[in-house]
């Protein structure tokens, strides 16, 4: 799979690795790298777009990349809606693990009942 947007190059990348951290890269290690980030990249960069046409504008803003940045990259807590979503996109096999593993863990940490004397 070709970079979709062409801006991270593999001379680049290599040359960093090799100046900065002082170690020899796999070819296809880099190239891993580059699909993987240049993905996010393009993400990162369509999103701070529509942000910014949503706003009128046609200029990307730093509120804007950082908006997407935030979106795409900050690993953050969901909120129960949130999770409920990503939950439900599941299989229905996968979905009967999740409850498996719910149960349990509710098994696990509830308290005992009290004894009554």
């Amino acid at each position: 799979m070709a970079a979709k947007t062409g801006i991270i190059k593999t001379t680049t990348v290599k040359a960093y690795i090799t100046n900065a951290k002082k170690m020899r890269t796999q070819a296809a290690a880099v190239k891993k790298l580059i699909e993987d980030f240049d993905t996010v990249l393009e993400a990162v960069i369509v999103e701070a777009v529509a942000l910014a046409k949503a706003a009128k504008r046609n200029t990307v803003m730093k509120v804007d990349v950082a908006a997407a940045v935030e979106k795409y990259l900050k690993k953050t807590d969901l909120t129960w809606d949130q999770t409920a979503t990503q939950v439900i996109k599941h299989n229905p096999t996968d979905l009967g693990k999740i409850s498996k593993t719910i149960l349990e863990w509710i098994s696990a940490h509830e308290n005992p009942t009290r004894k009554r004397k």
